[in-house]
This record gives structure tokens, C-alpha cells and sequence, in this order.
């Protein structure tokens, strides 16, 4: 418990502090006694495809493929910056079955799906150049990073059940649900009019886990399980007619974190502005 509320501890400094910053310079760089710019405010949303990267995935394929949907606002700085938090859903799943033959991760014969959510906080710059007569082009195309936090929650299915993994300890190791993520991506928009944008955008997050899939290290001695359950959806050979690993055999690969990508289609909508603001004295 303590090194989750580290964790999340931390990130909500670092993006209370990036906020802080960015609506700092947001204030500066307009004058009370002017007009409030128009579409100071858009409202956003994006859903699509989820593609999983880890101990289960398939490199040669474009499997291990779910949905993902996200809401947030996007509010505007000075010289093409955005602030834009939002909040997504996506889900990842994969198998060893699933693997080609002769692959060799399919004696493990493991499983994982996850339904997860994500809190970020993303800082956006548009690559587009200026035009006097049209104030921007049509196409706009965008830059983004940030920092958020994820919660995953990978689960098996045995037996016509489904098990959360996590608390099993399947490799003896008590990991946390929640942590770090730093997206990366790039967005491509469409002007269709003065208050609605659409775009394609393919976004990946770089995480400080390699347990979104439950697989990371070695394989736990089997005596060392006191829930039957829990042995059994450590070590998946013998459903498929294999001897039991041997205790400390590699289960997976601990030198690489996991991570996923998020590709879809993106609408944005800007909010009227209001009327003159004028100073208080």
C-alpha cells in the first residue's frame, strides 16, 4: 500500500505542476482588457483499437487487438499548445494459443484479459504553419506527450470461471494495480468547421510495469501455493498434456516493461467564448 501511494503520489504532483504551469503562462499571455478568444475550450472524444505489447503478444501479427474509448477537454494556450486531460477505458487480452506453430511460448499456455482505465494528462503542439487570411489550415497535424496513471486489473478464465490474477500472486510477487504511463503519439485533423475537428490519432504508452499480463519473471514452486486455484493458473502445461515447469524456469521476460498502443478516430468540438472580460479593480 505504501509504494502505491508513492506512486500515485507522485504523478498527481507532476501533472498538478505541469497544469499549473501551462494555465500560468495560459493567463500571462492574454489581456484582461481584451475579447476572450473564441474556442478557448473544446470538448474531446476518441475510440478505436487497442493493440497489447508484452510476454503474449505476437510481433508477426496485428492480433491481441480490443476497444478503447476516451473523453477529456482540451484548453487552449498561447502558439498552437493545448492542455488535454481525459480519461480512457481500453481493454487488453492475449494468449499462447493464439501464437503461431512453433512458437515456444505456446507450451506455457497462458491467458490474460484486463479491463482497465487511465487518467492522463497530455501537452499537445499542432505542426501546422500559420495562415493570415485562413488563421489555420485545414490539416492539422499534432504532436502529444504527458503523464498518467493506469489501473489494470488482468484476470484468467479456468474452469468457466473467471480469476483475477493479482491477488493469486502467480509468480510470488505482490505487484500493485496502479501505476505510471508516459504517452507518446501523433494526431492528424480535419477542420470541418470553426467548432468541430476530426482526426485519426495513434497514441502509445510506455509503462513502469511489466505485469499488465500477469507474466513477468519465473515459475513459483508449486508447494509454495496455498490455494490449489491459484497453482493451477500459475503453470497452464499440464492443461494441455505438458509436465509442470520446473520451479525458477523462465515464465517470462522481466527486462522489458509491457505497454499498448491506441489507434482511432478523434472529434473535437470548441465551446463559444464569452463576451469582454474586463478587470476588476
Amino acid at each position: 500500500m505504501k509504494y502505491f501511494l508513492n506512486r500515485v503520489h507522485f504523478s498527481l504532483k507532476i501533472a498538478l505542476l505541469v497544469l499549473t504551469v501551462s494555465a500560468h503562462h495560459a493567463l500571462k499571455a492574454q489581456s484582461f482588457y481584451q475579447y476572450q478568444r473564441s474556442g478557448q475550450l473544446n470538448l474531446y472524444g476518441s475510440a478505436g483499437l487497442t493493440k497489447y505489447f508484452g510476454e503474449l503478444h505476437d510481433e508477426k501479427k496485428l492480433g491481441d487487438i480490443n476497444p478503447y474509448l476516451a473523453l477529456g477537454i482540451r484548453i487552449t494556450l498561447p502558439s498552437k499548445w493545448w492542455v488535454r486531460p481525459e480519461l480512457t477505458y481500453y481493454r487488453l487480452s492475449a494468449a499462447d494459443a493464439d501464437l503461431p506453430e512453433g512458437d515456444s511460448r505456446r507450451s506455457r499456455n497462458l491467458s490474460f484479459r484486463s479491463d482497465n482505465f487511465e487518467l492522463s494528462g497530455l501537452l499537445v503542439y499542432g505542426l501546422y504553419p500559420k495562415d493570415q487570411r485562413l488563421k489555420t489550415t485545414k490539416i492539422r497535424p499534432y504532436l502529444m506527450a504527458g503523464l498518467g496513471v493506469t489501473y489494470f486489473n488482468p484476470k484468467a478464465r479456468y474452469q468457466g470461471k473467471w480469476y483475477e490474477l493479482q491477488p493469486l500472486h502467480t509468480e510470488g510477487i505482490d505487484y500493485q494495480k496502479f501505476h505510471l504511463v508516459v504517452p507518446l503519439g501523433f494526431s492528424l485533423g480535419y477542420q470541418v468547421s470553426s467548432q468541430w475537428e476530426i482526426g485519426l490519432e495513434m497514441k502509445y504508452r510506455f509503462t513502469f510495469t511489466d505485469y499488465l499480463d500477469d507474466v513477468s519473471t519465473r515459475y513459483r514452486d508449486p508447494a509454495s501455493f496455498p490455494d490449489p486455484i491459484a497453482a493451477a493458473l500459475a503453470d497452464r502445461r499440464p492443461e494441455i498434456g505438458l509436465d509442470k515447469a520446473p520451479t525458477g524456469s523462465p515464465r517470462g521476460n522481466s527486462e522489458a516493461n509491457d505497454g499498448y498502443l491506441l489507434f482511432g478516430l478523434s472529434v473535437q468540438h470548441q465551446l463559444p467564448g464569452r463576451g469582454p472580460v474586463r478587470r476588476r479593480r
